[in-house]
């Protein structure tokens, strides 16, 4: 993941955390300082503590991102004091915009901890999924294709394209005369992820491919070459290699998956039945306007 996904991924709860102030100053290693404050790698640990495994390794492998999250943290800080200095801090807007941040990070953790984690499934619940779902797993047709690139610039004149559609063209004569397809895409392709591989594009599942190429190529039976191509990359010539129906693979092939959703759909229908039911302890109206019908 890039470093700017990576905090834009973090900033939010950096910000909620730094609210509360920091609290393992002298602890572990020091990361940085404002002043006489202090941001220590225990800090950081209890941040990213909070987020899944997945996340959380984003940063503890990658001196980059740490040192990125870190930034943010000392940014947030910096930025803050000269909020309250301005008594943005004081405002109505303000508190109540901290109180917002609480109730759903106070939501969070509730349904994290008292719903989430204690729902279950067997790997009898994971096969009655699969069984009533099998649509799902559904793998789409693949194709396995090369292809001949003749690049032609966004920017390119009416001179240029005729060019390369004429350079395609001639290619494409030579393919029908017999000449190998792989020989002629290693020297005259410009798809440089290719190129070198005879224009072997590997397998790639219907509707992965810009809509021209994709329909082009799918039409194509093993074996059968397209005509030229036109795509907002240029031209392109395409040749079929081995075409993979559509299926359902067996459970076991997909069992991981199946155990994964089931438990997903069984979260959120618990979640779902534990909102209404707190709705109606609470005793909660809503008295918005239905909507107007359109003509």
């Amino acid at each position: 993941m890039r470093q700017t996904s990576v905090r834009a991924l973090f900033t939010l709860l950096i910000a909620a955390f730094l609210f509360s102030g920091i609290a393992h100053a002298g602890e572990k290693e020091v990361l940085a300082k404002i002043g006489k404050r202090a941001i220590t790698s225990a800090d950081l640990e209890e941040i990213i503590s909070y987020y899944p495994e997945n996340q959380r390794t984003l940063i503890r492998t990658s001196p980059e991102n740490r040192d990125a999250f870190v930034k943010d943290m000392v940014t947030i800080m910096v930025v803050s004091d000269a909020a309250k200095k301005k008594g943005y801090d004081k405002s109505r807007a303000f508190k109540r915009q901290i109180q917002l941040i609480r109730n759903q990070l106070l939501a969070n953790a509730y349904l994290t901890k008292e719903i989430l984690e204690k729902v279950t499934v067997s790997d009898k619940d994971a096969e009655e999924y699969y069984g009533k779902n099998r649509k799902v797993f559904e793998r789409p047709e693949q194709l396995r294709a090369r292809h001949i690139l003749i690049a032609v610039k966004q920017s390119a004149g009416d001179d240029e394209k005729k060019a390369a559609k004429k350079k395609a063209e001639d290619i494409l004569e030579r393919i029908k005369k017999g000449e190998d397809f792989a020989k002629l895409a290693l020297e005259f392709s410009d798809d440089p992820g290719s190129k070198q591989k005879g224009g072997d594009l590997g397998f790639f599942p219907k509707n992965s491919m810009i809509p021209a190429f994709d329909k082009a190529a799918f039409e194509l039976e093993p074996g059968g070459v397209s005509g030229v191509v036109e795509t907002s990359f240029g031209y392109h010539i395409i040749k079929a290699e081995e075409k993979k129906k559509s299926e359902i693979p067996p459970y076991e092939a997909v069992k991981e998956d199946a155990k994964a959703l089931a438990l997903q759909a069984a979260r959120q229908e618990r979640v779902g039945r534990f909102i209404d039911e707190s709705f109606k302890k609470a005793g909660v109206k809503f008295f918005t306007k239905p909507a107007e019908k359109k003509d």
